[in-house]
């Protein structure tokens, strides 16, 4: 009744744009799924309250009336759900809607304090497109156990170095003038901070846990894009593959949300939505990647 969470597959859509009328997005779906569930959620039937008790009674009636129309407002459901985020086409994964106004602020409040945790599962390899360079340096933290190291680092071998440490990258970004499609790192882009952690590494090929602190459009892809790594498969921030290699092989990027923890209305309770690594990504790890599966659990978070 108060929220929905899906397992996004990728190539397709989320909400309509002006180039996706056709009823071909997830989000049209989405509404002629709902518009065939029945929901038999009723307002709570309270005692008047003690201050009403010297009112005539059709002033009692009318104040029990506008509390009743108060609790649909609050707690009936939305017209239609709500999109709490959002995620790329060719991203598969885990996506929350809200069904109630309660439960959408509640959760939007999260968002806007960045007290949820998003974790995406990301293959990349070194190599990026000239024109995602940054503009501007690179501000990164590196943690290890409980120190911490500040730098403005470049070098392209960083993330091969890391072990269990974690890297954030803290770069804005904005809207790339020579192609809108894309984003690029620049000074007067908006705040934007994207935590990496390498969980495995075969080769040139190396499985990322990524947790973007923001959500700007395109985020991880454009961080990474700048710090000089592509995602395996990414049409627009890698550079072109080369007929018969592994990169070839995928038919989208391998950028899948993998996990969203948040606090879920009602009753405050502190929840992990999980979304299955998605099966074209498991055939290609089984195929190129196999010690990428060791350290996935299809079924939980990876470890902390």
């Amino acid at each position: 009744h108060y929220l929905l969470i899906l397992n996004k597959p990728a190539g397709i859509v989320v909400h309509p744009t002006y180039k996706h009328t056709e009823g071909d997005t997830l989000w049209d779906a989405l509404l002629a799924d709902t518009s065939l569930q029945r929901d038999d959620w009723q307002p709570e039937e309270l005692p008047d309250e003690p201050q009403w008790a010297g009112a005539p009674s059709n002033i009692q009636e009318m104040l029990r009336q506008k509390r009743t129309a108060y609790m649909w407002k609050e707690n009936g459901l939305l017209p239609h759900p709500c999109l709490l985020h959002r995620l790329d086409k060719d991203t598969s994964g885990v996506l929350a809607l809200a069904r109630t106004e309660r439960s959408r602020r509640f959760i939007v409040k999260q968002f806007y304090n960045h007290t949820i945790d998003k974790r995406y599962l990301a293959v990349v390899q070194q190599g990026a497109p000239a024109w995602a360079m940054p503009r501007v340096p690179l501000h990164v933290k590196r943690y290890h156990f409980d120190d911490i190291e500040e730098n403005q680092l470049s070098s392209l071998n960083v993330l091969e170095t890391l072990n269990n440490d974690v890297l954030e990258i803290n770069a804005p970004l904005r809207r790339d003038l020579d192609d809108r499609r894309r984003c690029i790192v620049a000074a007067d882009g908006q705040e934007s901070i994207t935590r990496v952690r390498v969980l495995a590494r075969k080769d040139r090929f190396m499985l990322l846990d990524v947790r973007p602190f923001t959500g700007r459009t395109h985020q991880i892809r454009a961080h990474l894009a700048a710090f000089g790594y592509a995602i395996v498969g990414d049409q627009v921030y890698a550079p072109p593959t080369q007929e018969g290699t592994p990169e070839a092989m995928l038919h989208r990027q391998f950028l899948h949300a993998y996990s969203l923890s948040f606090r879920r209305y009602p009753g405050n309770i502190p929840s992990t939505f999980v979304a299955p690594l998605a099966d074209d990504l498991v055939s290609w790890l089984t195929r190129y990647f196999p010690s990428g599966l060791g350290v996935i659990d299809a079924n939980a978070v990876p470890a902390q």
